[in-house]
């Protein structure tokens, strides 16, 4: 007896309208009914308006992308955009504005010693003795070695 299984086993199905989670729909619908609830005390008018285009905006910017929800890369991009003007010109009122925010600089250099080296310290990595194989049925595969075979594989 075989079992079908779906292709992302540990991903919940999440049931929504229109491609949209229903705790986005929730948490919109919240948001605007707050809003809604807010604005309706000082300008009753405009507060229907406002309500659906805080909940139309809510729904846009909790869309994830790779895992992110969008208001959280817009600020990973001012603050990036913050720090690297900063950088250029240290004595602008952007530069002033980081001081006061305690933003660290230390982010925008990259030394490449420390974001290429291995986890957990300095050791060295040996890639002898590592073969893989391009199909499963192959006795010799790709393998790391000393030196130059002296000998020729394949005739």
């Amino acid at each position: 007896m075989a079992a079908d299984f779906k292709s992302h086993v540990l991903l919940r199905d999440e049931k929504g309208l229109f491609g949209i989670p229903f705790k986005r729909l929730l948490l919109a619908g919240v948001g605007a009914g707050l809003t809604y609830t807010i604005i309706n005390l000082a300008l009753p008018g405009w507060s229907i308006a406002v309500a659906v285009v805080t909940g139309i905006a809510i729904i846009v910017l909790t869309s994830p992308r790779g895992g992110i929800p969008l208001w959280n890369r817009i600020i990973y991009r001012l603050r990036g955009s913050l720090l690297l003007h900063t950088v250029r010109h240290p004595k602008s009122g952007m530069g002033q504005l980081v001081n006061i925010l305690d933003l660290p600089l230390e982010l925008v250099r990259l030394d490449g010693a420390q974001v290429f080296s291995p986890p957990g310290g300095d050791f060295e990595i040996d890639l002898r003795e590592w073969i893989t194989f391009a199909y499963a049925n192959e006795s010799d595969g790709l393998v790391f070695v000393d030196g130059p075979l002296k000998e020729v594989l394949y005739e």
